[in-house]
């Protein structure tokens, strides 16, 4: 070497040596510089020799108190080491020293960029030296597991990546000693940053993988709270890791239990390629299994003669290999307790991954799952109550999937006692899902059990909405399989969907059970509802006969009664036999006045929508079931009594015999067109009973508190009048007994009523007899004339103009007394337009009538 680079190397040296800090940093940069920038053309004695020269001054300023000089330094002996051969005396000293900066209890070395540079420097020895730093192990653990918990995030991962380096490139030593690596490793598993994460991840791969598997108590825990991580990059090193400990871990056999919900919980991750990453590595380590037990006589059974695909299995799902199938089974009793457990954790999160991992797992056991469905059961039940929709959607799916492989008789046995003993939402959305995922013919062996249940009281007369929609999911999910085996039990399932639709408060339920009964419908082969209700409602009449006196408001059989009125009306027509008792009963019960006000209201409604009659045989029946309701139902229901329930109950029976007299009045037949002669279903004796019964209680209940009850009256002594007149029963004295009461109704408080009494004393004077004697009856006129003609001032427009047009319709009954009257008092009234029409109109009527006797 020429002497003149002697000089300047020593230069550099004695400059290294300075007090002064510039002097040190200077000469640091020109070795930079000078020396190393052509360190890479220079062969290797030459190199050495360099090395020489420089590296005990460069050594020593690591614990140089300049920062600037000790990263120098590091990125100076990082460029030599890695262009030296490898030799032990060139790293003699570097190690000691990173023990002594970094990894005593108190921290030397305070610069976070310098320990970076220091571990980037030790992870670039390891890879250069591999099994030549066994002497150095010791120092290398001191250091490691001092700075992977260092506070810098960049020392933690460069930390976490040395030791992968340290495991591969000295897995002997490394197995002894991998323990005192996982605790600190561990202390950065939920660190801020995802990335550190992601290698704390890994590098608890690598030192499992290299290290002692007995580890896997302690890590797989951890591990598997980042199934949970937000970051998709922590949950895909997981999964690779849990995979690479599947097909590369010494005693993985032993450990399947603990990595199979590592790997098989990423199946169901939500971003797409983690979920195929880890079925593709489930799926390796079942080929892997299938090649390293070829040689087991009872494995190699299975592998040649168990089918590869089942005739009965759920829809677009690929069936796992036999390996993955039997490293499951084999594993299942280790992994039931801990899932359902966790189904019932409190952390939602766990739920979800516990309800995930169910799903998984039951395709891979397959009819495996049988042995442990007693076990299963009670936490799935409790799960699909939980409010995490996330949990109950992956309980169906898990329930459905074993609907599949397990047998219906051997689910019945166990699910059919416990819900006929409790049954709550949760048992049914579980037995829904079980059915829904059933072979036909083999469930149909189980029809009877299953409808027989359904349709028992305690189980569909529920009144929760959840409770409901599962009722109908039972019906739906066996409907759906079994589909016209069903006829066994068409009934059973009727009175379940109609019996729910009948106790629903929930549009949603409603919705869904007429849906049902349309799928019912179309199952049975029937053309519209209405045959179904004709085949299935009769049976449900026929057994609410027994006591319905006994009925409250909220008994399940008013609400099924009142079903049937309103959905199956064309079928209760057809049977009123079965109606009547039951109306009859309800309406004259005294213990629960609200079920009774009830009935009257249905009763009401179903006579307004009677449809009207043709047939011979529906009319009489409707005249028979018309006597009933007028002299045991509405009859009663008019008489006074105390109490606002009892003036409600008054409402209701004078509207429905409103309906019914309008009903009367809608189904008489025009017999003679010409001569408008009209027949109706009543006969003048009947007529006559109800006349002078009814007459009296509505004359009373014009005076009735309730202005609804006096206008229901008013509208029912118009429909009687004219039925009577129709069949020419009403007489004079008729006329004059309940007029005046009606007259009095002219002064009521309420508008309407008032407008109806005005039409009402219209309509009772039309029906007058043609021989009626107005000098002997002269005062009754009067008296209507003298109180009708006061209102033709009323302040309300509309009164006042039907006021005219009654007294209009009144002038033909005695003209000459309605000018007498108006010409006598026309100064008191203002209305004289009012009073000109009046006269107008009576003497053109006495001129008719004059002409005519003429």
């Amino acid at each position: 070497m020429p002497q003149i680079i002697d000089l300047q190397y020593d230069k550099i040296c004695t400059s290294l040596q300075a007090e002064d800090k510039f002097k040190r940093k200077k000469g640091l940069q020109e070795i930079l510089k000078n020396v190393l920038n052509s360190l890479e053309t220079k062969d290797e004695e030459s190199s050495l020799v360099l090395w020489e020269i420089f590296h005990r001054p460069v050594i020593r300023i690591l614990h140089d108190p300049v920062e600037a000089c000790r990263d120098l330094a590091l990125e100076i002996l990082k460029k030599f080491l890695l262009h030296l051969p490898c030799s032990d005396k060139n790293i003699v000293y570097i190690i000691p020293i990173m023990a002594k900066r970094l990894g005593c209890q108190e921290l030397v070395e305070q610069s976070e960029e310098v320990r970076l540079k220091c571990i980037i420097l030790l992870r670039a020895i390891v890879q250069k030296y591999q099994e030549n730093l066994i002497s150095y192990f010791e120092d290398l653990i001191t250091i490691l597991t001092r700075t992977v918990t260092d506070k810098y995030p960049k020392v933690k991962k460069e930390s976490c990546d040395c030791i992968c380096e340290i495991a591969r490139a000295m897995p002997s030593n490394f197995y002894t000693k991998s323990e005192v690596f996982v605790k600190p490793i561990l202390t950065n598993i939920s660190h801020q940053h995802y990335k550190i994460r992601m290698a704390t991840v890994k590098s608890i791969g690598e030192v499992l993988l290299f290290g002692d598997s007995k580890l896997m108590e302690t890590v797989a825990g951890p591990l598997a709270e980042r199934l949970f991580d937000q970051s998709g990059a922590v949950r895909t090193a997981v999964v690779e890791v849990a995979g690479l400990w599947m097909i590369d871990l010494r005693d993985r056999y032993s450990w399947w239990y603990k990595l199979l919900p590592l790997l098989l919980t990423g199946a169901n991750d939500i971003v797409p390629e983690i979920r195929a990453k880890a079925l593709s590595l489930w799926m390796k380590a079942g080929e892997q299994f299938i090649k390293e037990n070829e040689t087991d006589q009872k494995f190699k059974h299975k592998l040649d003669f168990l089918l590869e695909d089942l005739p009965h299995y759920p829809a677009k799902i690929i069936r796992p290999n036999l390996g993955c199938r039997t490293i499951a089974q084999q594993n299942l009793h280790k992994l039931v307790p801990a899932i359902s457990r966790e189904l019932n954790d409190w952390m939602a999160d766990i739920k979800v991954r516990a309800a995930q991992l169910l799903c998984i797992l039951v395709l891979n056991v397959e009819e495996e799952v049988t042995e442990y469905l007693p076990k299963l059961l009670s936490p799935m039940y409790r799960a699909c109550n939980d409010e995490d929709k996330r949990v109950v959607e992956n309980i169906e799916l898990a329930a459905e999937y074993m609907g599949f492989f397990v047998l219906p008789k051997v689910y019945c046995d166990l699910i059919l006692p416990t819900l006929e003993e409790n049954p709550t939402s949760g048992h049914l959305k579980i037995f829904a899902s079980i059915l829904r995922g059933s072979e036909r013919e083999n469930l149909t062996k189980e029809l009877s059990r299953i409808g027989h249940l359904l349709q028992e009281n305690h189980i569909c007369q529920s009144r929760k909405i959840r409770y409901q929609m599962e009722i109908l999911s039972c019906c739906r999910s066996t409907l759906d399989v079994c589909k016209e085996d069903c006829s066994i039990i068409f009934h059973d399932l009727f009175i379940a969907i109609f019996t729910t639709l009948a106790m629903s408060s929930d549009s949603l339920v409603e919705k869904s059970a007429i849906s049902l009964l349309e799928l019912l419908k179309k199952t049975e082969n029937f053309e519209n509802l209405n045959e179904l209700f004709d085949k299935h409602v009769p049976l449900i009449l026929t057994t609410m006969q027994e006591s319905p006196e006994s009925w409250e408001i909220n008994s399940s059989e008013f609400h099924i009664f009142y079903a049937c009125i309103v959905y199956a009306k064309s079928t209760t027509y057809k049977h009123l036999h079965l109606i009547h008792p039951v109306f009859e009963k309800t309406t004259n019960a005294e213990d629960d006045k609200k079920l009774r006000l009830k009935q009257y209201i249905l009763l009401s409604d179903y006579l307004q929508n009677w449809d009207k009659l043709l047939e011979e045989n529906s009319a009489n029946a409707f005249i028979e079931f018309a006597n009933i309701v007028l002299e045991k139902m509405i009859i009663p229901g008019l008489k006074w009594a105390a109490g606002r329930t009892a003036e409600a109950i008054r409402t209701a029976s004078v509207c429905c015999l409103c309906a019914l007299l309008s009903k009367i009045v809608d189904n008489c037949e025009e017999s003679d067109k010409e001569k408008e002669v009209k027949t109706f279903s009543i006969s003048v004796e009947h007529f006559g009973w109800l006349f002078e019964t009814v007459r009296p209680i509505l004359v009373t209940l014009l005076e009735d508190d309730a202005n609804k009850t006096r206008l229901y009256s008013l509208q029912a002594i118009c429909l009687v009048i004219n039925i009577g007149q129709e069949l020419s029963y009403i007489t004079e004295e008729h006329i004059h007994k309940i007029s005046p009461e009606i007259v009095s109704r002219l002064e009521d408080q309420h508008d309407e009523v008032r407008l109806a009494a005005v039409e009402a004393l219209k309509e009772i004077w039309k029906v007058l007899p043609k021989d009626y004697d107005l000098a002997f009856y002269y005062v009754h006129i009067e008296y209507v004339y003298s109180k009708t003609l006061i209102h033709l001032d009323d302040p309300g427009e509309q009164f006042q103009k039907l006021t005219l047009d009654c007294l209009m319709a009144l002038v033909k009954v005695h003209p000459e007394l309605l000018i007498e009257k108006v010409e006598n008092s026309r100064a008191n009234f203002i209305n004289q337009r009012a009073l000109d029409q009046l006269v107008e109109g009576a003497r053109e009527h006495l001129k008719k009538k004059n002409s005519k006797t003429n």
